[in-house]
């Protein structure tokens, strides 16, 4: 019933611009202006959705029209006004003298559509829509606005209110000017008002799908038609909804005009082409809640590509959340502009990946209609709105080994690194984290990974052990059982060792790992925790996946916190200080859009890895690695006191003990790969 009035409304409104003709400047709300001319007049009448006016008063400019290619113009406008209104007879007449030869090429694609407009106009809505396809990212916005309202009128005349305000919303992103976008933004507000009154509410089974922008639409609607006991009550509720849908278009005009609320958010002014309200230095929002994934799923990269992938799609499987089956794209032959093209003509709202660093560098310097979360790092220093960078970045397993080893009580390092550019980051990152919490660097030596004899760079090294109280070594497993072992020859068995989470194969082996008794290292909760939940789930997922989930187990662990932080950048956003609980760590979302992982602590003994402490909500809240509490000496720290994981985003409950399950293989990608190639440490 509440469809079948808004359908006459709608009627009568048509039907008194027709009469009224000349009078359309009332159609769009505000103060009555009289139009300065026919044209003025059909033009507002366009933009505020009244074709049948707007022919009328396109034709009477024709009429008044001294030269012929104004003419021509007024007919050609009215024509397309005719056809968008759904009037093909009209149309066809209208346009039957034009010759697309003529025109521009905006003007061209104008006609084009038109023209399917015209051959879809007697067909039913789910044909037309068939025929009607989303425009590309190309597309003139005069155009791409076009289709997303024909689009919503044929959902709205197959009663499917959701998607009809979806395409509306869609439809936002690509209007020209300020009256259109009111008059879009009431629309879409009267149509949320319809849903409400059916039952369609913003938890209902029929907006599951429905982006954050329409679940905002309707959430608002329910406050509209909600009953309150005073207005302070009802504003109350108005801020509450702002701080959960944050930047809505909403705050444009219809907080102001059907609330008199003067709480409205101000936003940025209106950009066609891009998501409308957004305000400056935001990026773009979710247009939908579907996701894609992109991944080089052959080439070089397959093995790690395909791990990712797996551990996304566990994640998603075990938590959907009413959001549908990621898409899943083969980044390894698309361009950055194939890959945006394609997600654009999927209607995808996140795009996570690429992961190829010079697809990823290539991605951050342009600008797209959706956020991304990319799976590496930039070689550029991007800090672009809506443009996420998640990887195992070695860096802030240097800078938690750091900030692990001064809140233990130690200040004054040594260290030993690869001869490599990977090396060179992680040293700098490790030096820079320990001099900011007041250690210092006393002495540094490289060595060289493909050489078994390493008494050089350790005598060399070891000739200010005095002056230090412990030794940072960067190393894969072979390497840092070496490395010990010559600290112990050289008589440094005193010397307190920490590392990173690369000198632990991510397998219990105790016959080989012996030589690492001690040696504390900074790991991820997928790995370190021990508890129900994720004894079970990585028991389901090598269950589910085998040598994908336990043979490249943290780049699976990835693939689950790129579903994470894609959910819940659909669900409220990414943003500083809303720390998220990961499989890889606790994730932050710094300023630049780099996303910082806190990772746990554990230590060799027997052979064994124990976990010591696990990454917490509030230690990434303040900025530290390690909780404000006095963190276990090195290196005796098998009794130390642990903390947990609780709360967790995850659900997963991370106890602390020793890493659980059977030895198994555990290649991992190479993190000193050359320029323009993935590596795991981004």
């Amino acid at each position: 019933m509440t469809v079948f009035k808004a359908g006459l409304r709608a009627a009568a409104i048509v039907a008194a611009a027709v009469a009224m003709a000349g009078c359309a400047t009332q159609m769009a709300g505000g103060p009555p202006s009289q139009p300065t001319s026919p044209a003025d007049a059909a033009a507002k009448a366009a933009a505020t959705g009244h074709y049948k006016a707007a022919v009328h008063d396109y034709m009477r400019a024709a009429s008044q029209a001294g030269q012929s290619d104004a003419r021509r113009h007024y007919r050609f406008e009215a024509g397309l006004a005719a056809a968008q209104g759904g009037d093909a007879q009209t149309a066809r007449q209208l346009l039957a003298g034009i010759n697309p030869g003529s025109l521009s090429h905006t003007n061209r694609a104008r006609y084009n559509l038109a023209q399917r407009e015209i051959s879809i106009a007697n067909l039913s809505p789910d044909e037309a829509l068939a025929r009607l396809p989303r425009p590309a990212r190309n597309t003139p916005p005069s155009v791409a606005q076009r289709v997303w309202e024909k689009r919503a009128d044929l959902h709205f005349a197959n009663d499917d209110l959701v998607q009809g305000i979806q395409a509306l919303v869609q439809r936002d992103v690509w209007l020209m000017n300020d009256r259109a976008v009111r008059a879009n933004d009431n629309r879409i507000y009267d149509k949320a008002l319809d849903a409400i009154g059916l039952g369609i509410g913003p938890h209902s089974r029929a907006a599951a799908d429905a982006g954050r922008t329409t679940r905002g639409w309707l959430a608002l609607a329910a406050i509209g038609q909600q009953q309150f006991p005073d207005r302070a009550a009802r504003n109350k509720a108005l801020s509450n909804w702002q701080k959960q849908y944050p930047r809505h278009p909403a705050n444009r005009d219809i907080l102001t005009q059907r609330f008199h609320y003067a709480g409205a958010t101000q936003l940025a002014p209106h950009q066609p082409g891009r998501p409308n309200g957004t305000p400056s230095g935001q990026g773009p929002q979710p247009s939908s809640n579907q996701v894609a994934i992109a991944l080089p799923l052959t080439g070089q990269f397959q093995n790690a590509a395909q791990a990712i992938r797996d551990g996304f799609m566990f994640a998603y499987q075990n938590k959907p959340e009413g959001m549908p089956q990621p898409l899943i794209y083969n980044s390894d032959d698309m361009s950055p502009q194939a890959l945006v093209s394609q997600a654009q003509n999927d209607n995808v709202g996140i795009l996570v990946g690429p992961l190829d660093k010079t697809k990823v560098t290539a991605m951050s310097k342009r600008s797209t209609p959706m956020p991304e979360i990319a799976l590496n790092t930039p070689d550029n220093d991007n800090n672009r709105p809506g443009f996420y960078q998640f990887s195992l970045a070695p860096e802030d397993e240097a800078k938690s080994a750091a900030a692990h080893a001064v809140q233990a009580g130690y200040s004054h390092a040594l260290a030993l690194v690869p001869s490599s550019d990977w090396g060179n980051r992680v040293l700098d990152a490790f030096r820079s984290a320990l001099t900011a919490r007041g250690g210092q660097l006393i002495g540094y030596q490289t060595y060289d990974e493909s050489s078994h004899d390493h008494s050089k760079a350790i005598q060399a090294v070891l000739q200010n052990q005095n002056k230090a109280d412990f030794i940072f070594v960067a190393a894969q497993p072979v390497q840092a059982r070496l490395i010990r072992s010559q600290l112990k020859y050289y008589h440094a068995t005193d010397l307190p060792m920490i590392t990173t989470s690369h000198a632990f194969s991510g397998t219990v082996n105790p016959g080989e790992d012996v030589d690492l008794d001690d040696v504390h290292f900074v790991d991820m909760p997928w790995l370190l925790g021990h508890g129900g939940t994720i004894t079970r789930l990585r028991a389901e997922a090598a269950q589910a996946y085998g040598a994908e989930a336990t043979s490249y187990s943290r780049l699976f662990a990835m693939g689950m916190d790129a579903w994470l932080l894609a959910r819940r950048l659909d669900h409220s956003g990414l943003s500083s200080g809303q720390p998220i609980e990961g499989m890889t760590g606790v994730l932050s979302v710094q300023p630049d859009g780099r996303i910082k992982r806190y990772l746990g602590w554990a230590v060799f003994h027997g052979g064994r890895p124990q976990t010591l402490t696990m990454p917490s909500i509030s230690q990434a809240k303040t900025g530290d690695a390690e909780s404000r509490q006095p963190g276990p000496a090195l290196p005796g720290g098998a009794n130390a006191p642990a903390s947990s994981t609780s709360g967790s985003t995850t659900g997963v409950s991370s106890t602390p003990g020793t890493v659980s399950g059977q030895p198994q293989p555990q290649p991992q990608p190479s993190p000193s790969s050359g320029n323009g190639s993935w590596s795991s440490g981004g």
